[in-house]
């Protein structure tokens, strides 16, 4: 879902501006990949954050968006409401009736927005003598274009708002995004994605490898929400291996999740009797940034998703990260990692 791309591919990137130059020019990020780590945007989304894996895709919203449609602005929006889930009782809950939190299975015209905050500060260089710290939010829009008998045939992915800032030895500078402003079309053949960009031309390798990773996302959440269901019955529980690497978004060539554990809490209702479950998660991340250099990154935190009909609705993940070289001497680093995500469907 939202945990492992976006996160990795963010972090990355300032790392390797980093390694070019000590003194802060500005670099574009070097892009690993991107699916994220999972959050809720602070403030623009009723203070709720969310993590790796995706957005659920269940949405009952009319077939009337369209790809001229601003990227910012769904059909509709469920706001999070992390609140009732905090203050929910810590009795065991009823188990839910049979279809609670069932896979509804996407459907064209489908339209969700997934909004992504992420900040680390770490200090790096011999005895930690360099201070650098990063700011990034992304607001992706995915829609449905068509499906068939095995799933989703064809997929939008337009990031209408990226932005990075990085800020070393306290000099502050954006730092660009290759991704921001673009729409891609993935289209799936086999199983496979082949990702093009609006005019229908094949873009940059960094660019298709990234879009590949979100538009793997649906795919993650239909996993995790199946898993999900199973586990609304008992009333709590943990997820499978898969299912927890599932929620965070899934592995690739450059990101790999060595520990996962989700564990479902609780069932709760909210204020109109919709069904919150309240997911705690945690992961241990890591991505090699080059032959001798990898990153990596611990966190935890809580994931809410709502059932009308099943869909992720904010996560917010935050813990350690530590950069380590197989080189003596080479860059080495310690520091803190906050991620936020949320749906709007």
């Amino acid at each position: 879902m939202l945990l492992t791309k976006v996160t990795a591919a963010t972090v990355v990137g300032g790392l390797a501006c980093l390694g070019l130059s000590l003194v802060f020019l500005g670099c574009g990020g070097l892009r690993a990949s991107t699916v994220p780590l999972g959050g809720k945007h602070v403030e623009e989304v009723a203070s709720a954050k969310k993590l790796p894996a995706a957005a659920s895709s269940e949405t009952d919203v009319a077939p009337t968006s369209h790809e001229d449609e601003a990227p910012t602005k769904p059909v509709a929006t469920i706001e999070p409401t992390p609140a009732p889930l905090a203050s929910t009782s810590s009795a065991p809950a009823a188990v839910a009736a049979p279809g609670a939190f069932a896979f509804k299975p996407f459907a064209a015209h489908q339209v969700w927005t997934r909004l992504f905050d992420m900040e680390f500060d770490l200090k790096v260089g011999p005895g930690g003598s360099i201070d650098m710290k990063m700011v990034s939010h992304q607001e992706v829009r995915f829609e449905v274009l068509s499906v068939g008998s095995s799933g989703i045939e064809k997929l939008s992915i337009d990031y209408s708002v990226y932005t990075s800032k990085m800020t070393i030895m306290g000099q502050t500078q954006d730092s660009p995004e290759e991704l921001a402003g673009k729409r891609f079309v993935v289209s799936f053949t086999g199983g496979k994605p082949e990702v093009r960009d609006a005019s229908g031309g094949t873009p940059p390798k960094k660019q298709v490898d990234s879009v590949k990773d979100d538009a793997r996302e649906p795919l993650e959440i239909e996993k995790s929400l199946r898993e999900l269901a199973q586990l609304v019955q008992k009333g709590s529980g943990d997820f499978s291996q898969a299912g927890a690497i599932a929620l965070a978004g899934g592995e690739d060539e450059d990101t790999k999740v060595p520990r996962a554990k989700a564990t479902l809490q609780r069932i709760s209702s909210g204020s109109r009797g919709e069904k919150l479950a309240l997911v705690d998660l945690s992961y241990t991340l890591t991505n090699a940034i080059d032959d001798q250099s990898t990153i990596e990154v611990q966190v935890a935190g809580p994931l809410s998703v709502l059932d009308a009909p099943a869909r992720y609705q904010t996560s917010t993940l935050q813990g350690a990260m530590e950069l380590r070289s197989s080189q003596p001497g080479g860059m080495q680093g310690r520091g803190t990692i906050k991620v936020t995500t949320s749906y709007k469907y």
